[in-house]
């Protein structure tokens, strides 16, 4: 089966600038050439990299360079004009599946199109979604996506599958029973340094930690800049503001997969405290920090119900009450507590995360890509 994937302006593949969407394709690519399928990535050109060349069974084919602007009218018209010349360079396929916002719409014009058409939504709809009436399948990678899908275009339900994200579970791995090389006690987050993130409940929390357990180190591992997702330098300047006299480390972003998961290697806890009511769809960096060992500690989003199991393989708080920081300190201290009972849901983590590997996910990939398929030589 011949399948195309085609990804957005923004970032390189393979992803040498960061990024989850072209990380975890990578991935789902690879696994599928594996199994004897034909899968070409089309996406931007970068500096250093080639306009064509295959890499461990899959050819990439890059095209055009755009740079992400901090105005989202800008970055629409940006996609729009990348989206008009990317259609031009699909090659014959079966599979077309799409990680970008216009070319699921453009592609649905091309008349008599020869190949099934999919729309890979990574994140909460935002009013675009009546533009995929015509598309054959909508992927969305947790209930909760599928939820929001349906109250924007009931009549796209039907149309709409949940596959989950996967992660690395080659790289991102249980290291030992310490799971703490340093000796000190670290509480991780990895993620947008943004405000919709919930980091300042998260040095809330720390600041009552801190009182308890003095030695323990906050570390926030993610980018600040508003064309990487952040919410920018006074973002970042006013949580380190907020940090002064705590053992805060503000890492910035890592983008080295190898350098990533040797964080979460050495951390004690993970901690995701988002308050994106509609901007989680699914969460990898809390299933990533899961594969390594580390019980999550996440907010009450509904999209975490897909993995978490609160007290079997991790824990929730109510980050919507006027005591949230004092609920997600309660929760941080159970961890750094009672490490008996941590070491028992570490070992429920990676075995969950274990389900969500990109062999097991590639696999369910490839099952519908075949229904879609026979339907269309049928």
């Amino acid at each position: 089966m011949k399948i195309c994937l085609a990804m957005g302006p923004w970032l390189p593949v393979p992803p040498i600038q960061g990024g989850a969407v072209e990380r975890r394709w990578q991935g789902v690519a690879e696994v599928l050439a594996s199994r004897g399928h034909n899968v070409e990535i089309l996406c931007k050109s970068y500096d250093g990299q080639p306009a064509s060349e295959i890499i461990n069974g899959v050819k990439y084919t890059r095209r055009y360079n755009f740079s992400q602007s901090k105005f989202v009218a800008v970055n629409l018209l940006k996609d729009l004009i990348y989206a008009v010349l990317l259609l031009t360079k699909i090659p014959k396929t079966d599979i077309l599946v799409i990680n970008d916002f216009w070319l699921p719409f453009l592609s649905s014009l091309i008349p008599r199109r020869s190949f099934k058409t999919i729309a890979n939504v990574a994140r909460f709809p935002k009013g675009q979604i009546f533009l995929y009436s015509k598309i054959d399948r909508i992927i969305v990678p947790s209930a909760a996506m599928k939820k929001a899908i349906a109250a924007e275009a009931k009549t796209l339900l039907n149309q709409t599958v949940v596959v989950p994200n996967p992660i690395n579970i080659s790289k991102f791995k249980y290291s030992s029973p310490s799971q703490n090389k340093c000796g000190k006690q670290i509480i991780l987050y990895v993620g947008r340094v943004h405000p919709e993130k919930g980091l300042t409940l998260l040095i809330d929390a720390f600041s009552s930690i801190s009182q308890k357990f003095p030695s323990t180190k906050l570390q926030i591992v993610g980018p600040h800049l508003e064309y990487q997702g952040g919410g920018g330098p006074h973002y970042l300047h006013s949580l380190k503001e907020k940090s002064i006299n705590l053992n805060v480390d503000f890492t910035g972003p890592i983008f080295n997969i190898d350098e990533l998961a040797q964080k979460y290697q050495n951390a004690t806890v993970f901690c995701y405290p988002s308050i994106a009511e509609k901007g989680e769809s699914f969460g990898v960096a809390p299933l990533e920090a899961m594969s390594t060992g580390l019980v999550p500690i996440v907010s009450s989003l509904e999209c975490f119900s897909s993995f978490i199991k609160d007290g079997e393989n991790g824990y929730y708080f109510d980050h919507r009450n006027n005591y949230a920081s004092d609920d997600l300190a309660d929760k941080i201290i159970k961890v750094l507590e009672n490490r008996e009972v941590a070491q028992k849901m570490s070992e429920s983590a990676i075995k969950t995360a274990f389900e969500f590997s990109y062999e097991k996910v590639a696999i369910q990939y490839e099952k519908l890509f075949f229904e879609l398929y026979s339907n269309t030589t049928c």
